[in-house]
């Protein structure tokens, strides 16, 4: 997932590697929070679900580097998107 979240945020080095798995580690504890069924993070790792990875996209462009001004731009979006997760548990979606 790593690898991933990275490419979909236009990061091809790996000094960030150690803060984007922090932030993933965060968002993943935040969205089961939040009530996202846990089911929806697969433990086998060849397995993503594009729902959370794009969450976990979010979350990670809202809190990487310097640049805070599009921060709650992408908190908003990553809002929106567990909300939508949340649903899923009920089968409403």
């Amino acid at each position: 997932m790593l690898e991933l979240i990275k490419k979909r945020c236009g990061i091809s080095v790996s000094v960030y590697d150690e803060d984007i798995e922090v932030y993933m580690a965060d968002c993943r504890e935040d969205m089961i929070a939040s009530g996202v069924p846990e089911e929806l993070f697969s433990e086998d790792k060849t397995e993503i679900n594009e729902q959370v990875a794009t969450a976990m996209t979010l979350y990670v462009k809202a809190y990487l580097g310097n640049d805070r001004s599009d921060t709650e731009k992408y908190l908003d979006l990553y809002r929106k998107k567990v909300f939508r997760l949340t649903l899923e548990g009920d089968g409403s979606v």
